[in-house]
Protein backbone atom coordinates (compact mmCIF):
# COMPACT_ATOMS: atom_id res chain seq x y z
CA UNK A 1 0.00 0.00 0.00
CA UNK A 2 1.52 3.33 -1.09
CA UNK A 3 0.64 6.77 0.29
CA UNK A 4 0.90 9.95 -1.80
CA UNK A 5 0.58 13.36 -0.18
CA UNK A 6 -1.65 16.07 -1.65
CA UNK A 7 -1.52 19.86 -1.21
CA UNK A 8 -4.29 19.88 1.36
CA UNK A 9 -4.50 17.85 4.57
CA UNK A 10 -5.38 14.55 2.76
CA UNK A 11 -3.50 11.60 1.21
CA UNK A 12 -4.04 9.26 -1.76
CA UNK A 13 -3.79 5.63 -0.70
CA UNK A 14 -2.89 3.14 -3.49
CA UNK A 15 -4.30 -0.26 -2.71
CA UNK A 16 -2.72 -3.57 -3.96
CA UNK A 17 -5.36 -3.95 -6.65
CA UNK A 18 -4.31 -0.58 -8.14
CA UNK A 19 -7.29 1.37 -6.80
CA UNK A 20 -6.72 4.64 -5.08
CA UNK A 21 -8.59 6.09 -2.12
CA UNK A 22 -8.58 9.64 -0.78
CA UNK A 23 -7.94 9.62 2.94
CA UNK A 24 -8.66 12.81 4.98
CA UNK A 25 -6.22 13.45 7.76
CA UNK A 26 -7.62 14.54 11.09
CA UNK A 27 -6.76 18.00 12.27
CA UNK A 28 -6.46 18.63 15.95
CA UNK A 29 -9.19 20.90 17.23
CA UNK A 30 -7.94 24.03 18.86
CA UNK A 31 -7.46 23.73 22.57
CA UNK A 32 -10.24 25.05 24.70
CA UNK A 33 -7.61 27.01 26.55
CA UNK A 34 -7.06 29.09 23.38
CA UNK A 35 -10.64 30.31 23.35
CA UNK A 36 -11.34 33.62 24.98
CA UNK A 37 -14.60 34.39 26.77
CA UNK A 38 -16.63 37.22 25.29
CA UNK A 39 -16.39 40.38 27.33
CA UNK A 40 -19.64 41.75 28.62
CA UNK A 41 -20.31 45.25 27.33
CA UNK A 42 -20.35 47.96 29.90
CA UNK A 43 -24.02 48.21 30.75
CA UNK A 44 -23.69 51.14 33.09
CA UNK A 45 -25.35 54.30 31.85
CA UNK A 46 -25.32 57.76 33.27
CA UNK A 47 -28.56 58.97 34.76
CA UNK A 48 -29.43 62.36 33.38
CA UNK A 49 -30.86 65.04 35.60
CA UNK A 50 -33.93 66.68 34.07
CA UNK A 51 -35.22 70.10 35.06
CA UNK A 52 -38.60 71.69 34.55
CA UNK A 53 -39.61 75.34 34.39
CA UNK A 54 -42.55 76.53 36.49
CA UNK A 55 -44.10 79.94 37.13
CA UNK A 56 -45.06 81.04 40.64
CA UNK A 57 -47.39 84.06 40.90
CA UNK A 58 -47.12 86.24 44.01
CA UNK A 59 -48.88 89.58 44.35
CA UNK A 60 -48.29 91.25 40.97
CA UNK A 61 -45.05 89.36 40.23
CA UNK A 62 -44.38 86.13 38.36
CA UNK A 63 -41.31 84.19 39.46
CA UNK A 64 -39.76 81.78 36.94
CA UNK A 65 -38.13 78.77 38.62
CA UNK A 66 -35.99 76.01 37.13
CA UNK A 67 -36.18 72.99 39.43
CA UNK A 68 -35.40 69.26 39.15
CA UNK A 69 -38.34 67.14 38.03
CA UNK A 70 -38.01 65.21 41.31
CA UNK A 71 -38.25 68.36 43.44
CA UNK A 72 -40.76 68.76 46.26
CA UNK A 73 -43.00 71.66 47.24
CA UNK A 74 -40.55 72.29 50.08
CA UNK A 75 -37.80 72.76 47.49
CA UNK A 76 -39.99 75.31 45.70
CA UNK A 77 -40.42 77.27 48.94
CA UNK A 78 -36.65 77.28 49.49
CA UNK A 79 -36.12 78.66 45.98
CA UNK A 80 -38.71 81.38 46.64
CA UNK A 81 -37.09 82.56 49.88
CA UNK A 82 -34.38 84.46 48.00
CA UNK A 83 -36.79 85.85 45.41
CA UNK A 84 -39.48 87.06 47.83
CA UNK A 85 -37.55 87.53 51.11
CA UNK A 86 -40.37 85.64 52.84
CA UNK A 87 -39.82 82.89 55.37
CA UNK A 88 -40.63 79.42 54.05
CA UNK A 89 -42.90 78.90 57.07
CA UNK A 90 -44.96 81.92 55.98
CA UNK A 91 -45.57 80.53 52.48
CA UNK A 92 -48.61 78.67 51.22
CA UNK A 93 -48.40 77.12 47.75
CA UNK A 94 -51.55 76.63 45.68
CA UNK A 95 -51.79 74.43 42.60
CA UNK A 96 -55.05 74.18 40.66
CA UNK A 97 -56.77 75.87 43.58
CA UNK A 98 -55.60 73.31 46.15
CA UNK A 99 -53.24 74.14 49.00
CA UNK A 100 -50.08 72.01 49.02
CA UNK A 101 -49.26 71.87 52.72
CA UNK A 102 -47.03 68.78 52.54
CA UNK A 103 -43.51 70.05 51.86
CA UNK A 104 -42.31 66.49 51.18
CA UNK A 105 -44.83 65.93 48.36
CA UNK A 106 -43.19 65.57 44.95
CA UNK A 107 -44.20 68.01 42.22
CA UNK A 108 -44.63 65.06 39.86
CA UNK A 109 -47.07 63.36 42.24
CA UNK A 110 -49.26 66.48 42.29
CA UNK A 111 -49.30 66.72 38.49
CA UNK A 112 -46.87 69.64 38.18
CA UNK A 113 -45.11 69.47 34.81
CA UNK A 114 -42.90 71.71 32.70
CA UNK A 115 -44.74 75.01 32.15
CA UNK A 116 -47.15 74.63 35.10
CA UNK A 117 -48.25 77.68 37.11
CA UNK A 118 -48.46 77.86 40.90
CA UNK A 119 -49.66 80.57 43.28
CA UNK A 120 -47.79 81.75 46.37
CA UNK A 121 -49.93 83.13 49.19
CA UNK A 122 -48.35 84.75 52.22
CA UNK A 123 -49.67 83.36 55.51
CA UNK A 124 -47.51 84.77 58.32
CA UNK A 125 -47.36 82.49 61.34
CA UNK A 126 -48.27 83.91 64.70
CA UNK A 127 -45.04 84.70 66.51
CA UNK A 128 -44.61 84.86 70.25
CA UNK A 129 -42.21 87.80 70.04
CA UNK A 130 -43.71 90.83 71.66
CA UNK A 131 -44.25 93.63 69.18
CA UNK A 132 -45.19 97.09 70.32
CA UNK A 133 -48.66 97.77 68.89
CA UNK A 134 -49.04 100.84 66.69
CA UNK A 135 -51.27 103.69 67.75
CA UNK A 136 -54.94 102.75 67.89
CA UNK A 137 -55.94 105.37 65.32
CA UNK A 138 -53.38 104.09 62.77
CA UNK A 139 -54.39 100.45 63.31
CA UNK A 140 -58.06 101.27 62.83
CA UNK A 141 -57.34 103.14 59.60
CA UNK A 142 -55.26 100.29 58.17
CA UNK A 143 -57.88 97.71 59.10
CA UNK A 144 -60.59 99.84 57.50
CA UNK A 145 -58.64 100.02 54.23
CA UNK A 146 -58.01 96.28 54.25
CA UNK A 147 -61.66 95.50 54.97
CA UNK A 148 -62.73 97.79 52.11
CA UNK A 149 -60.31 96.04 49.74
CA UNK A 150 -61.59 92.60 50.73
CA UNK A 151 -65.19 93.75 50.33
CA UNK A 152 -64.42 95.02 46.82
CA UNK A 153 -63.16 91.56 45.89
CA UNK A 154 -66.20 90.02 47.56
CA UNK A 155 -68.47 91.94 45.18
CA UNK A 156 -66.59 90.61 42.15
CA UNK A 157 -66.66 87.08 43.54
CA UNK A 158 -70.44 87.42 43.98
CA UNK A 159 -70.73 88.09 40.24
CA UNK A 160 -68.51 85.11 39.45
CA UNK A 161 -70.60 82.93 41.75
CA UNK A 162 -73.67 83.88 39.70
CA UNK A 163 -71.72 83.05 36.54
CA UNK A 164 -70.85 79.58 37.84
CA UNK A 165 -74.49 79.05 38.86
CA UNK A 166 -75.58 79.94 35.31
CA UNK A 167 -73.15 77.38 33.90
CA UNK A 168 -74.59 74.73 36.19
CA UNK A 169 -78.16 75.60 35.16
CA UNK A 170 -77.23 75.35 31.48
CA UNK A 171 -75.63 71.94 31.95
CA UNK A 172 -78.60 70.69 33.96
CA UNK A 173 -80.79 71.75 31.04
CA UNK A 174 -78.78 69.64 28.62
CA UNK A 175 -76.81 72.47 27.02
CA UNK A 176 -73.22 71.75 25.97
CA UNK A 177 -71.30 74.80 27.13
CA UNK A 178 -68.20 75.85 25.18
CA UNK A 179 -64.86 75.06 26.81
CA UNK A 180 -63.84 78.72 26.71
CA UNK A 181 -66.67 79.57 29.13
CA UNK A 182 -65.18 77.29 31.79
CA UNK A 183 -61.66 78.51 31.09
CA UNK A 184 -62.72 82.15 31.37
CA UNK A 185 -64.49 81.52 34.67
CA UNK A 186 -61.41 79.75 36.04
CA UNK A 187 -59.15 82.61 34.90
CA UNK A 188 -61.34 85.28 36.53
CA UNK A 189 -61.42 83.32 39.79
CA UNK A 190 -57.63 83.05 39.77
CA UNK A 191 -57.38 86.83 39.36
CA UNK A 192 -59.53 87.35 42.45
CA UNK A 193 -57.31 84.94 44.37
CA UNK A 194 -54.25 87.00 43.42
CA UNK A 195 -56.02 90.21 44.48
CA UNK A 196 -56.76 88.73 47.89
CA UNK A 197 -53.16 87.62 48.21
CA UNK A 198 -52.00 91.19 47.61
CA UNK A 199 -54.11 92.68 50.41
CA UNK A 200 -52.12 93.27 53.60
CA UNK A 201 -54.52 92.43 56.39
CA UNK A 202 -54.70 92.17 60.15
CA UNK A 203 -57.36 91.56 62.75
CA UNK A 204 -60.91 91.28 61.41
CA UNK A 205 -59.77 91.86 57.83
CA UNK A 206 -57.59 88.73 58.03
CA UNK A 207 -60.61 86.61 58.96
CA UNK A 208 -62.64 88.06 56.08
CA UNK A 209 -59.85 87.52 53.55
CA UNK A 210 -59.34 83.91 54.64
CA UNK A 211 -63.05 83.20 54.27
CA UNK A 212 -63.08 84.79 50.81
CA UNK A 213 -60.03 82.78 49.70
CA UNK A 214 -61.82 79.56 50.66
CA UNK A 215 -64.91 80.72 48.78
CA UNK A 216 -62.93 81.34 45.60
CA UNK A 217 -61.21 77.95 45.90
CA UNK A 218 -64.61 76.27 46.25
CA UNK A 219 -65.85 78.01 43.09
CA UNK A 220 -62.73 76.83 41.24
CA UNK A 221 -63.55 73.27 42.23
CA UNK A 222 -67.15 73.76 41.06
CA UNK A 223 -65.97 74.98 37.64
CA UNK A 224 -63.71 71.92 37.22
CA UNK A 225 -66.56 69.61 38.24
CA UNK A 226 -69.04 71.24 35.85
CA UNK A 227 -66.57 71.05 32.98
CA UNK A 228 -66.06 67.34 33.61
CA UNK A 229 -69.83 66.77 33.73
CA UNK A 230 -70.43 68.67 30.51
CA UNK A 231 -67.81 66.83 28.49
CA UNK A 232 -68.09 63.37 29.96
CA UNK A 233 -68.12 61.17 26.83
CA UNK A 234 -68.85 64.27 24.69
CA UNK A 235 -66.54 66.07 22.23
CA UNK A 236 -65.17 69.44 23.33
CA UNK A 237 -66.24 72.50 21.38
Amino acid sequence: MVHHSTDDDSELEVRPDGATMLVQQSVDAPSSSDSRPLQEPDSSSAVSNHTITITVSHDSSDHLLHVPDRATFGDVKKALVQKTELEASDMKILFRGDEKDDDAELLQAAGVIDGSSLVLVEEPNEREDHVEPPPVMMMTEEIAKAVAAVQAVTGEVDDLSDRVAALEAAIDGGTIVAVKEFDMAAELLMRQLLKLDGIKVDGEARVQRKAEVRRVQKLQEDVDTLKARCYRAKPQL
